[in-house]
């Protein structure tokens, strides 16, 4: 019997935890976009590493490493995940890492360098390029964009003349059936496919091949380093898909004085200007304030601050609760500000971090400035009074 009860309690518990998530857009949303999908294939084939001339393979595999993966660079952020792939004949998926900390960027590292090692021979570049894409489809509901780039050094080159004339037949028909889709991919604004072409006799066949992917595909001139970097070309697609709110000029911000005698909440509100890019809609903002440890009176850490915006204000609705519990004196902390959960890694705010203080006032400060006020207005209206009775008293002689 108690058994029963058990299973049965179990089982109102799981379906209601699911019911819950269905319904609650920030636990389960289709929206919910934290960052970029970025995918790299790159060419191993042999002519990446011809004898006598620039290593190619080795060049674009350094400017990865030193350029993308360095987060000094500020162009992957927290959340993003970096998936590499090689083709030459074959296509083959060397490894895959969501960004969350240094460490998860080891193994990306460790198979650029090792990628170094390879020669294979023909350039099945429509393989590699569906191959990704199917790839990273499998993590789009996750991710605000999918940004996939392509370096070779030549034209596509997916079957060898010296194969049997079935072999060479069944890999036309597969080449000539992945630019059908990757026609139908370009059509997808959701899809950025950037080819990097590493040598100018390769630039014609770039551009017919871009010209197939329709409004998704795009062509980065990658023949000189020196004039436009790996990192610059990164970059300026980064800065395309992350929408930036930016405050006015402020350094600290001051919430006010509660008064020693106070309500059990004191409330402030507090209102700034901004300026949106690419945002058409109030951007949704979140925000805490970790406040000192040596503050006159503790308090949670990551305090919660209420914020409300529209397309070009911000306003801080400051609230403490209990206000009437807190210690006199001066309270110093960090306000953080952050998008929510459905604009994570799509939404950059600066600044994003300022200095807050308020006061409590004291028994002293609570009454001393009011005995100043009521001297300050008492003091001239006695005077006024004492001068005008002197006038009509009569005069003794």
């Amino acid at each position: 019997m108690h058994q029963k009860k058990y299973i049965i309690s179990i089982f109102t518990f799981i379906v209601f935890t699911c019911f819950f998530c269905l319904i609650n857009r920030d636990c389960w949303s289709r929206n919910y976009s934290p960052n970029v999908h970025w995918a790299f294939c790159i060419d191993t084939s042999g002519s990446m590493k011809t004898k006598g001339r620039m290593d190619l393979l080795k060049l674009i595999t350094e400017k990865i490493i030193n350029e993308f993966i360095d987060v000094n660079k500020n162009i992957i952020k927290t959340g993003d995940r970096i998936t590499i792939f090689s083709f030459d004949e074959q296509v083959r998926l060397e490894a895959t890492s969501l960004y969350q900390t240094e460490s998860d960027i080891l193994p990306i590292r460790d198979k650029l360098i090792e990628m170094n090692k390879r020669s294979g021979s023909l350039t099945f570049i429509s393989e590699a390029i569906v191959r990704a894409t199917d790839f990273t489809s499998k993590y789009s509901q996750f991710f605000h964009t999918n940004a996939l780039f392509l370096f070779t050094d030549g034209k596509s080159e997916p079957y060898s003349a010296k194969w049997p004339k079935d072999k060479i037949e069944a890999r036309k028909k597969r080449d000539m059936n992945n630019f059908k889709k990757i026609s139908l991919f370009g059509k997808d604004h959701a899809l950025n496919v950037w080819l990097g072409v590493l040598k100018w006799e390769a630039f014609d066949d770039a551009k017919s091949l871009v010209k197939k992917m329709g409004e998704g595909g795009h062509l980065v001139d990658l023949t000189d380093f020196n004039r436009l970097s790996l990192e610059k070309a990164l970059d300026n697609f980064a800065q395309t898909v992350r929408s930036s709110v930016k405050l006015s000029d402020i350094k600290d911000i001051d919430f006010g004085t509660i008064p020693y005698k106070s309500a059990s909440q004191y409330h402030k509100n507090i209102s700034f200007n901004i300026q949106t890019d690419k945002i058409n809609e109030p951007p949704c903002i979140i925000g805490h304030i970790n406040f000192d440890p040596d503050n006159p009176s503790g308090i949670a850490q990551k305090y919660p601050l209420e914020i409300k915006t529209s397309e070009d204000k911000m306003v801080l609705n400051f609230k403490m609760a209990k206000s009437n519990e807190l210690k006199p004196g001066t309270y110093r902390g960090k306000l953080d500000l952050f998008p929510s959960q459905v604009h994570f890694g799509t939404l950059a705010i600066e600044p994003s971090q300022f200095d807050v203080e308020f006061r409590k006032s004291g028994f002293l400060s609570f009454y001393i400035w009011r005995v100043l006020i009521v001297f300050a207005i008492g003091f001239p209206f006695l005077f006024y009074l004492t001068s005008k009775i002197k006038r009509k008293m009569p005069i003794r002689v």
